[in-house]
């Protein structure tokens, strides 16, 4: 199974909206280390591709010979992505053009059905877990409003699984779409385009690590976070397409939290 990982090393003569690290050496030492992590860690994963737009030149033969010694393949794309575009729109104009060109350039990639996709400075504890009960061409998890408190209803980009048929006929421009100014994010945009779609999520809660290139702030939630997380995929709550009874089950979960929430307030 392929996992592409996609990133963007040096941005500091670059406008990046929202984006509180522009450190090239933190950024760069980030990557490496999400490459290394996911060599050594993904027993699930046999190859892996690296697609970063800042066109930022790096020798990456030693973590190559590593990914052999571990039965693995590594591949590494670096383009100059269109930061004029991203300045205006938002860096999920830079993630999904990004992914267009991996799709477009990359040999491994062009010899799978489906791929997994993380962002590139991140990486999960529990990728072999995800993986192996990942059965679907297409896992993604989906985020409520009512539950998760956001103005609209989004699905998660950090981290998904996809058919490339489906990514190429229903998500692979809509990129173009984005407009984070005006609140026109790539999750909400997806959750658009996948919403009629007969599509699951992960079973198991991601146990993700790593840094909030938006906020600095860590991706490791607390207990309560971690807590809900695990009611989440227990009650069916991230699945696009739900059951009668997961249905059910999330509308009597928001109900709950949104009891709790007005309890606080007196």
């Amino acid at each position: 199974m392929v996992l592409l990982l996609t990133g963007a090393i040096d941005i500091r003569n670059k406008k990046t909206p929202s984006t509180s690290l522009t450190d090239l050496s933190v950024r760069l030492s980030q990557y490496l280390f999400s490459i290394n992590y996911a060599i050594e860690n993904y027993r699930q994963i046999s190859a892996i591709v690296f697609c970063e737009n800042t066109n930022y030149y790096h020798d990456y033969s030693a973590l190559k010979l590593k990914a052999e010694e571990y039965g693995k393949q590594l591949e590494i794309l670096s383009f100059a992505g269109d930061y004029y575009q991203i300045s205006e729109k938002g860096k999920g104009f830079g993630e999904g053009e990004s992914i267009a060109y991996a799709l477009q350039n990359s040999e491994l990639l062009q010899n799978s059905c489906a791929f997994f996709k993380l962002t590139g400075r991140l990486y999960l504890r529990n990728m072999d877990q995800l993986v192996g009960s990942a059965k679907a061409d297409n896992c993604f998890n989906f985020h409520p409003r009512s539950i998760y408190q956001m103005p609209v209803d989004h699905v998660e980009t950090f981290f998904y699984k996809v058919n490339k048929d489906l990514y190429n006929s229903l998500l692979l421009n809509t990129y173009q779409e984005v407009d984070e100014p005006n609140y026109r994010y790539l999750e909400h945009l997806f959750y658009e385009k996948l919403a009629d779609q007969p599509i699951r999520a992960f079973k198991h809660p991601l146990q993700l690590t790593g840094l909030s290139g938006t906020s600095g702030n860590s991706y490791m939630g607390d207990g309560k976070a971690i807590l809900m997380e695990k009611i989440s995929c227990f009650l069916g709550v991230h699945n696009l397409r739900k059951t009668p009874v997961e249905k059910l089950a999330t509308h009597l979960f928001s109900f709950i939290l949104r009891i709790n929430k007005l309890r606080k307030l007196f």
